[in-house]
């Protein structure tokens, strides 16, 4: 019996092959691209990873060729945490509104879509020339650890914002239906129900936030950082960051073994903080 189903043209089959063969290729690319960039840093850098280096303060003239960078990880540490302390609440709350008042095909509802997908956008640098304008200027905030907390926590809050929206979204209409319809009021099932089931998407997207921020050099710059700072952070008084301190080192080209352990240092906290979310998200989803 013959078969029904013409066989392919050699020229069909070879264009099918060049097409895989090409996503293969371009999907090889993407992943060796940082994964190059983590084993260059590996190398360079893994010689001035101690705990010296993790635990001291920068030392040595010029500042920076001697000593460790630990004011540095405290700065950015304090800093996306006051953000997210900011930022979090007014996420979430506004992420509720969003999906459970506003009517989804109002004009106010897709203006604020609009402007917080808009806003994820901005280039962080904008975000710390309007961080310098309002908090340390307008507010006399002055270039401070809380200057540079509410900057941040305006670059987390689209990112937050959007990726709680969406996981509000995501909840089965039939539920929401079968709430509504027992008697239950929507601040309730918002409450007891919704967030609780969405909570793994807003812990992942939270934690990815904040490796966004922790990354970030620009925002703070304007706001926050110093070439030099010790001791314990303080809400009035500037502080030092990973970011700005590899740039400092980097610009003034004062040691490049320096510059390259902090590099290590700022990659694998935001590989960790990657891994971290989506070890919370499968916990939180069992």
């Amino acid at each position: 019996m013959s078969s029904l189903v013409a066989p392919l043209r050699p020229a069909v089959i070879n264009a099918d092959r060049l097409y895989v063969g090409l996503g293969w290729l371009a999907g090889a690319i993407g992943f060796a691209l940082p994964l190059s960039i983590v084993g260059y840093l590996l190398i360079e850098g893994v010689g001035r990873l101690s705990w010296d280096f993790l635990l001291l303060p920068p030392m040595g003239y010029p500042l920076g060729t001697a000593g460790g960078i630990a004011p540095a990880i405290l700065g950015s540490l304090a800093l996306v945490g006051l953000g997210l302390v900011i930022a979090l609440p007014l996420a979430v709350a506004s992420a509720v509104g969003l999906s459970e008042y506003a009517d989804p095909a109002g004009m106010a509802a897709k203006t604020m879509r609009f402007a917080t997908e808009s806003l994820a956008a901005v280039p962080a640098v904008l975000y710390g020339l309007f961080g310098y304008t309002v908090f340390v200027v307008f507010c006399r905030f002055q270039i401070s650890l809380l200057s540079g907390a509410l900057t941040l926590g305006l670059v987390m809050l689209p990112i937050i914002l959007i990726g709680t929206h969406a996981a509000l979204q995501a909840v089965e209409f039939e539920l929401r239906e079968s709430v509504l319809a027992l008697g239950v009021s929507r601040a309730h099932a918002v409450r007891r129900l919704f967030l609780p089931r969405v909570l793994p998407s807003i812990v992942a997207v939270t934690v990815l936030a904040a490796g966004h921020a922790f990354g970030s050099a620009a925002p703070v710059m304007f706001t926050a950082s110093v070439a030099y700072a010790r001791g314990v952070p303080a809400l009035d008084a500037p502080v030092m960051t990973l970011p700005t301190h590899l740039y400092y080192i980097v610009s003034e080209a004062i040691d490049l073994e320096q510059a390259y352990g902090t590099a290590l240092v700022l990659v694998l906290g935001l590989l960790c903080t990657n891994v971290l979310a989506l070890l919370l998200r499968r916990w939180l989803e069992r």
